[in-house]
């Protein structure tokens, strides 16, 4: 392994006493400091399609690519599943730096051959500079990884962090105090997109999702004020607001279809709340919610931050009756390595694999591939995101379970939904 390289194991506290070191030869100096955050492009759907093994290999060799382009003060370190950290020492401004990430990028246009496959990678870089952008380490990677999503979002190359106006974050702060009012006033409000049974099409539940219609600003996205809230810390009292909100609707929908699921996401952070099982179970008793048609929705990189305590957490939930699902599976891999020890009822498909299986051959092979895993171990399987009749029936056809998506039902909100499933027909595919 070359000297450049501090570390091929994700291990960002040693990443931050680095920085520090460099970062006071540089108060020393005078020199600008830089660090370069590279993402790999479809890190997810290689991990799922290569496997653990090949996608490490693929990593270090990634990394042995990036250090030979570097100079020899330069270092290399992991930071994430899919992404690098470059320290630049000594630059002299931020076109010196960006000289730096062009002279990466040309090292990573070879295809890689990991186990005999030719694998292409493609890169996002954020590129954050000490002083002129941050004056602390944290900051420092915090920054070059928002250039990073920056590059991502804008499908470029890389991206220099640009300093957040001070109209923006007076704008979270000003979002952050009116969730507090919205909270108080009830103008968080619960839709619901209906979710179908592949065998047959009859409606088999919905997924609870929760919208703020601010007397101010209108319906406001949840892009918008879910981020936030997570920031601020106010997930949590949404997340128990949503759930109750969602039980007490559920209780009196039409029995058309006999009792529907219904699904509710958990904030990540509540995974680690030891009072969550008995909120839950709290929660459901109040409303005189049958466990077994309750899911609860929790992401894959939540479940995978802390594997243990999350596998625990589930265990708990499974003991009350109630049904977890593991949402936007097949955007890691870290849990394929874990599969067979994730107590969950259900796996939920991403609805970026599904909305393109039609047209990519890679996105079909993920959803087949996620579908015969959960059949290999006596899980469920729905997909999100389904927006035609050609998916529908193409999951059929894959014996998928369920499937939710625009072509079935938009969100609506509670009183629509109701009147949704008095007036339901089953599409003919």
């Amino acid at each position: 392994m070359s000297d450049k390289i501090l570390s091929l194991r994700p291990n960002r506290p040693s990443l931050i006493r680095h920085l520090e070191s460099y970062r006071v030869r540089a108060a020393g100096n005078g020199k600008a400091l830089g660090l370069l955050v590279i993402q790999v492009k479809r890190g997810q759907e290689f991990g799922v399609l290569f496997g653990f093994r090949s996608i490490e290999a693929l990593m270090q060799e990634l990394a042995e690519r990036l250090a030979g382009a570097c100079r020899s003060d330069d270092r290399v370190m992991r930071t994430g599943e899919y992404e690098y950290a470059v320290i630049l020492p000594e630059l002299m401004n931020e076109g010196h730096a960006l000289l730096a990430a062009n002279k990466l990028l040309r090292s990573l246009t070879t295809p890689f051959e990991i186990d005999s496959q030719i694998i292409t990678v493609g890169a996002s870089m954020g590129i954050a500079l000490f002083p002129d952008h941050a004056k602390d380490c944290d900051a420092l990677l915090r920054y070059a990884e928002l250039a990073a999503a920056d590059a991502v979002r804008s499908d470029v190359p890389y991206k220099l962090y640009v300093p957040t106006a001070p109209e923006e974050l007076a704008g979270s702060w000003d979002l952050e105090s009116e969730l507090d009012t919205a909270l108080d006033n009830g103008e968080l409000e619960i839709f619901y997109q209906a979710k179908i049974n592949l065998r047959g099409g009859l409606l088999a539940g919905a997924e609870a999702l929760l919208r703020w219609r601010s007397p101010k600003r209108g319906l406001v996205p949840p892009n918008v004020f879910i981020p936030v809230a997570t920031r601020s810390g106010q997930i949590g009292e949404l997340t128990w607001s949503a759930l109750n909100m969602a039980l007490q609707h559920a209780a009196a929908w039409p029995m058309r279809f006999g009792p529907l699921s219904l699904s509710v996401n958990i904030a990540p952070t509540l995974l680690e709340d030891s009072t969550l099982v008995s909120r839950v179970a709290d929660a459901m008793g109040v409303w005189g919610a049958k466990p077994n048609r309750l899911i609860l929705e929790i992401t894959e990189t939540a479940v995978m931050r802390n594997p243990d305590l999350s596998f625990e957490t589930i265990r708990g939930l499974k003991s009350k009756g109630v049904l977890v699902s593991i949402d936007d599976f097949g955007t890691g891999y870290s849990s394929l390595a874990n599969f067979k020890n994730i107590p969950a009822s259900e796996l939920k498909i991403d609805k970026s694999f599904v909305m393109n299986m039609l047209e990519n051959p890679a996105d079909a092979s993920i959803v087949r591939t996620i579908i015969s895993l959960a059949q290999a171990f006596d899980l469920q399987v729905a997909a999100e995101g389904v927006e035609n009749l050609e998916t529908l029936r193409s999951l059929t056809n894959m014996q998928c379970n369920y499937a939710q998506g625009y072509y079935i039902s938009q969100p609506l909100p509670a009183a629509a939904f109701a009147q949704f499933i008095n007036e339901y027909v089953p599409p003919v595919f």
